[in-house]
């Protein structure tokens, strides 16, 4: 049976990260995000990968004393938008996705919502943008108002490494 649980969660895995497409642009009454900057395009790129074929996905363990913060914005910051945002990790290597190698991984930027559990895959939509090129800022359009940011490092199947990998901050994009 766990070779059926594995064949699922990778299916899964595959229907999330979806292709080369970036995230559908929204009206800017919605608080999601645009795609990244060209430079950091958000998509990664999973169709045609087996993701069985990495091994074991399941829940990756952050080593002792690993985090992540965020370098821009600061919690609190009244900023306009797009604003400018910058991912840092210490204890753990910055990846790309598809790299299954222990004590790395990559970032995921989730905007107005909870962070994933641990072992649970980071869900890919206009919310909860994939950094699977091993992309360690960007930009991103917001519309105005309060908004959370958090940020979770997963590995190279996008599963998270939970609440110890993971930070919320909160700002307040002006008209």
């Amino acid at each position: 049976m766990r070779l059926s649980t594995l064949t699922v969660l990778a299916l899964t895995l595959l229907a999330a990260c979806g292709g080369d497409e970036a995230p559908a642009e929204k009206p800017a009454e919605t608080p999601a995000a645009e795609a990244p900057a060209a430079d950091a395009p958000a998509a990664d790129a999973h169709a045609g990968h087996d993701m069985a074929a990495h091994g074991d996905i399941t829940k990756p363990v952050a080593p002792e004393g690993s985090k992540v913060m965020f370098g821009e914005p600061a919690d609190g910051a009244t900023v306009k938008s797009p604003l400018k945002v910058v991912f840092q990790v210490e204890g753990l290597t910055v990846k790309p996705a598809g790299t299954m190698e222990a004590g790395t991984g990559h970032h995921h930027l989730i905007i107005d919502d909870k962070a994933p559990a641990a072992g649970t895959a980071v869900a890919a939509d206009d919310t909860h943008i994939h950094y699977g090129k091993g992309q360690t800022e960007t930009e991103i359009e917001l519309a105005p108002g309060k908004h959370t940011l958090t940020m979770q490092f997963a590995n190279g199947a996008h599963i998270s490494y939970g609440e110890q990998l993971s930070t919320t901050i909160t700002v307040t994009v002006e008209e």
